[in-house]
């Protein structure tokens, strides 16, 4: 899924509205060149602009965001990512192509969502082949007789 993207100057009421209007729970804020600069999210809005009784009308995202995110690179491994989300205890990591362009967000829900369907995947094979063995040696013992 496409990342959000929202700009340094923005207000945390437009982040908060684009967030509800995609469904989303994490915002990349980018500088006026395009690199990332931030990150926003829904949690960061309820902590650092609800509980504080902030007006996120007036709130700047660059107040209140996390800077300088940690972000992985496309040609890293989805497993390197999820390892650096799980250590940092980050929801979010951004994904970076060669040039420092945004490409992408991962979320840790769906990472792990990914990560345990092939772990399923592959333990259904292997349990279909070692059936499948023990049938084939079944097989030639039976036939040996």
């Amino acid at each position: 899924k496409k990342p959000l993207i929202s700009g340094l100057n923005d207000y945390v009421i437009d982040v908060a509205k684009m967030l509800a209007n995609k469904r989303g729970d994490a915002a990349l804020i980018t500088s006026a060149a395009g690199g990332v600069a931030g990150i926003l999210s829904d949690t960061d809005i309820t902590r650092r602009v609800v509980a504080k009784h902030l007006d996120p009308s007036s709130t700047g995202v660059s107040s209140v965001m996390t800077p300088n995110p940690t972000c992985v690179s496309m040609s890293d491994s989805a497993m390197d990512a999820l390892a650096t989300m799980v250590e940092n205890r980050f929801r979010h990591l951004p994904v970076v192509d060669d040039s420092g362009a945004v490409v992408g967000l991962l979320d840790i829900g769906k990472c792990l969502d990914d990560a345990i369907t092939k772990l399923e995947r592959a333990q259904e094979k292997s349990s279909s082949a070692a059936e499948d063995a023990v049938k084939q040696m079944a097989n030639v013992q039976g036939a040996g007789n």
